[in-house]
This record gives C-alpha cells, sequence and structure tokens, in this order.
C-alpha cells in the first residue's frame, strides 16, 4: 500500500530518489540545482520528525499556523524547486504540474487547520521532485 503522500502514477517512483543527482544529470551545475530542488523539497516536507508519533513534517506543514504569511512563504520556497526545474530544462509540461500543485498547496494550506493537516500528510514539494527526476530521466 503507498503511504497517503504517494498516489496514482507517483507510486513506486521512489527508485529514482535513491539515484545520484549526477546519474541524472549531465553537468556538474545541473547536479547541484537537482541537488537544491531535493533539498528545499525535504525541509518542506519532512525536515522535522515529531517526536511521539514518529511521523515526519515539514516547514510547510509548521508555517501555516501562521495565517497567510507563513504558508505565503512556504509557496515561495516551494517555487525554489519549480525554478530549478526550469534551469534544468524540464519539459513545459513537467513545470506547469508542478505550478499546479504549488497553487494547490497554498490554496489549500491556507484553510486553517483542514490546510496545516493536508500539509502534513500530502507532501507536493516531494512529488514536485519525483515529477522533476523523471522528467530527467528520461532524458537518458
Amino acid at each position: 500500500m503507498a503511504p497517503l503522500g504517494v498516489v496514482g502514477s507517483d507510486a513506486g517512483s521512489d527508485s529514482l530518489a535513491d539515484r545520484s543527482a549526477e546519474s541524472l544529470t549531465s553537468t556538474p551545475g545541473d547536479a547541484r540545482r537537482l541537488r537544491r530542488a531535493r533539498r528545499v523539497a525535504h525541509l518542506l516536507d519532512d525536515a522535522i520528525r515529531l517526536p511521539v508519533v514518529r511521523y515526519r513534517v515539514g516547514v510547510d506543514a509548521l508555517a501555516g499556523v501562521v495565517p497567510v504569511l507563513g504558508d505565503t512563504l512556504a509557496a515561495l520556497l516551494a517555487l525554489v524547486v519549480v525554478w530549478e526545474a526550469f534551469r534544468l530544462d524540464a519539459r513545459k509540461r513537467t513545470l506547469a504540474r508542478m505550478l499546479l500543485y504549488v497553487g494547490l498547496d497554498l490554496l489549500v494550506g491556507s484553510v486553517p487547520i483542514v490546510g496545516d493537516v493536508l500539509d502534513a500528510v500530502v507532501k507536493l514539494n516531494r512529488r514536485n521532485v519525483r515529477l522533476l527526476e523523471r522528467d530527467l530521466a528520461r532524458r537518458d
């Protein structure tokens, strides 16, 4: 069974996350961009381990506690992943999906309590990185 944050065609694509940035890109600069996108997604979705329940959340879920400002800052950070995808020459379709996910995250995340819970459960930034990794792997 796939984790809650992994739905549909994204399920089972963890093998790309295990590949080094160098194996998915052609230049050292591109590898740095992919690593940066991975780090930002980790910060936003998984950086903090909740004690007792042993579940990981990120800054995105915690930022939602501060109405409007927190979700706006989290969305700006999420755009770093999209920017790196753009710099890595991701397909327009991939970029459009990534922007859709950032927009959905901002929209749903701005709903009090429900948005915070969904931010903690649905890892859209991680999903964006998987989209980027898949886009890069298709070039092989």
